[in-house]
């Protein structure tokens, strides 16, 4: 695959997400080549958050804040919420009748996140010409978000209704974040609340 293929399967991914799943699929990539697509946005996404608390320098004056300014820290929070995303995606999809499997759900998982980043990209760009963009370019990245992982969690599991995996989706997310929210509570690193 050469670059500008990638940048084909990008605009592909965001007109027709079911036909980039199956070209993703078709390059049958080893479980390894899937784990560096997930490092790999892990790390660019990493590299722009370091680069705009750098450029836009936020107060750290909670645990949390602390924890999220370390890039080490950030890289392995990331790296762990996808890896327990992709385990989701397959997991809960499957309980529900589909034919996905870890090995795709990686695999969107990460390109997703791949999506995500050249849009973080952008918004740090945007962020430093027009700062009264970041509000509108957060809600774009979420939005994309959602339709790329509910459009191609139904194709990886060939659902029909999209509705359904909508609230499948939602669910998950609230489960992923009671799961982290259980590790911080573990680990001590919870918000301080202010009477």
């Amino acid at each position: 695959m050469r670059f500008s293929d990638l940048g084909d399967l990008t605009v592909l991914t965001l007109r027709d997400p079911e036909s980039a799943l199956r070209v993703l699929r078709s390059l049958d990539l080893p479980m390894v080549a899937r784990w560096m697509v997930l490092l790999l946005a892990v790390t660019l996404s990493t590299l722009l958050a370091g680069l705009s608390l750098m450029l836009f320098p936020i107060e750290v004056d909670n645990p949390v804040s602390r924890m999220l300014s370390e890039p080490m820290t950030l890289a392995g929070i990331q790296l762990g919420a996808m890896v327990l995303s992709a385990l989701c995606v397959a997991q809960i999809g499957r309980l529900f009748g589909g034919r996905g499997n870890f090995a795709d759900a990686l695999l969107v998982v990460g390109w997703v996140e791949l999506m995500l980043v050249g849009l973080q990209a952008v918004q740090v760009v945007m962020m430093a010409l027009f700062p009264a963009t970041t509000t509108l370019l957060s809600m774009l990245a979420f939005g994309l978000f959602l339709y790329l992982a509910v459009i191609m969690t139904k194709a990886l599991h060939g659902f029909t209704s999209t509705g359904k995996v909508v609230v499948g989706l939602i669910g998950s997310i609230f489960l992923i974040g009671f799961v982290l929210s259980l590790f911080a509570a573990a680990f001590g690193i919870v918000p301080e609340v202010t009477p």
